[in-house]
């Protein structure tokens, strides 16, 4: 373990926080927001540059990172961000508790997009923007979005993205880990960008169009309205959204190879072929549940097919945004949104939850598994995107799964002590788990995470992080102590 390495790249992380506050106390002097809301900003990013000169002011001579170090790193970092994120929330007095400043950044950070604000409409432009730009940053990764602009830090760098980055598997598009970090942000940027010209196109202002393409593009979901996309009552902007986050649901790297070729091919995938038929058909199922109840209400079947297709987008890509409260929807309609949830978006998108590319591999495994029953002679190689997997890929995509169950009824257990139903509780723990934000019952489109206790948001956040880290880093962060007195005993060793 290299402590001195992680002092090292904690300070210069903390140096890239407080260059972010910089944007929200911009916004609040634009808008001439007040002392009561500027000084919060510029006085957390002052402490945050303090402590990354101090931590970072001497290089260390060992610079190398082994794959442990990586994930504690990068677990420290998130709830270093959350934790820091949320102290001009507390200054502000915008929320009640520092507990409350963390869900709520780290809601924010990890791209969730629960909130615990009952009317979001009441908070300063600068807050409304900080959470935003939350999802901006944490979407890709605040550890990619570092790597991509801080000078200093080599080859060791591999071990962060590894540890970030979303998805069974890793592979650089560069040689270099920060010439990819800064490829990928540069095409997550260039996409948000355009997300934002197309919303300003249907009418949005420029505030408004830049709070909701960043929840689009990080598929966090926060909003500036109380009825959040529901409340511009455009179709186009819905259109433009849902399309927007399936785009942000799918792997980055594609979109670079496509650009490699200058767009004259487009690489394959059989992830994104699952995806995209996964979004098709629940859009068609939802949609013809839902009919019935448009029809009776004397409305049409494109707009029940519109407000599937919406909220597929956004439940699969894990964004949250809502346009109408689903809730309301039929049992069937629910159980869909639900195994949605689990799902997510593509590995190395901005998305959530297991990921396509884990479903499809369970399910073939699965299938090959029945097959194999039947005729126990035979050998079955899986094949992913045109090449056999090897097993060892395959051990680690089921000791995911077994993970991941295990973690989620860990949350779960405690959470149930707040709720009056399975529903909620199961919905709270997935919908967070999962980075996804809206749940069931109380906490749906409409509703919010207030009415917990301030364990149970503790508990929560950490499944935000958990979710949003793909557990393992979370998991190394709590072997840390019997990783720190090791290192102690291997050194006293060496001295006598």
């Amino acid at each position: 373990m290299n402590f001195r390495m992680h002092r090292y790249i904690l300070g210069r992380l903390s140096e890239v926080f407080a260059g972010l506050l910089l944007l929200p106390l911009l916004v609040a002097l634009l808008y001439r927001e007040g002392r009561t809301i500027v000084f919060p900003y510029l006085i957390t990013g002052l402490i945050s540059l303090v402590c990354g000169f101090f931590l970072s002011r001497k290089k260390p001579p060992k610079r190398k990172l082994y794959r442990r170090d990586g994930l504690i790193i990068v677990a420290v970092a998130w709830i270093f961000f959350a934790l820091m994120g949320a102290l001009p929330l507390l200054m502000t007095h915008e929320v009640a508790s520092l507990i409350d400043g963390f869900f709520e950044m780290a809601s924010g950070f990890t791209t969730t997009g629960s909130t615990i604000f009952t009317d979001v409409e009441l908070l300063s432009r600068a807050t409304l923007f900080w959470r935003s730009l939350a999802h901006l940053v944490g979407g890709m990764g605040v550890l990619v979005f570092a790597l991509a602009i801080i000078p200093g830090i080599g080859a060791e760098s591999t071990q962060l993205m590894k540890a970030e980055v979303p998805g069974p598997t890793f592979g650089k598009i560069k040689s270099s880990t920060r010439e990819s970090a800064r490829v990928l942000y540069l095409i997550y940027l260039g996409m948000t960008a355009i997300l934002v010209l197309l919303l300003l196109f249907g009418g949005m202002d420029l505030f408004d169009a830049l709070i909701h393409a960043f929840g689009a593009a990080g598929t966090g979901g926060f909003s500036n309205k109380n009825l959040s996309v529901g409340a511009f009552h455009s179709s186009y902007i819905e259109i433009v959204l849902a399309l927007g986050m399936l785009a942000f649901g799918i792997n980055f790297n594609l979109y670079y190879y496509f650009l490699l070729t200058k767009g004259k091919k487009w690489p394959r995938s059989e992830e994104l072929n699952w995806y995209l038929a996964i979004v098709a058909l629940a859009t068609l199922g939802i949609g013809a549940n839902i009919l019935p109840q448009y029809l009776q209400r004397g409305e049409s079947w494109p707009t029940a097919l519109k407000d599937s297709f919406f909220n597929v987008s956004s439940i699969i890509t894990t964004t949250g945004f809502g346009t109408v409260d689903f809730v309301k929807w039929p049992l069937f309609s629910h159980i869909i949104l639900l195994l949605l949830m689990f799902c997510g978006a593509c590995a190395g998108s901005t998305g959530g939850g297991l990921k396509v590319a884990r479903i499809v591999i369970g399910s073939k495994t699965a299938v090959n598994g029945a097959r194999q029953s039947w005729d126990p002679k035979r050998t079955l190689p899986l094949r992913f995107d045109g090449e056999v997997m090897e097993h060892s890929a395959l051990r680690k995509v089921f000791a995911y799964f077994f993970v991941y169950i295990g973690l989620f009824f860990l949350f779960m257990l405690p959470v149930s002590l707040d709720c009056g139903s399975f529903d909620l509780a199961f919905s709270a723990v997935a919908a967070t788990y999962n980075n996804i934000g809206p749940g069931l019952a109380l906490i749906g489109p409409r509703g919010n995470y207030a009415f917990f206790s301030p364990f149970s948001k503790f508990v929560l956040s950490l499944a935000m992080i958990t979710g949003r880290l793909e557990l393992y880093p979370m998991l190394a962060l709590c072997t840390l102590p019997s990783a720190a007195a090791a290192e102690r005993h291997l050194r006293r060793g060496r001295k006598e």
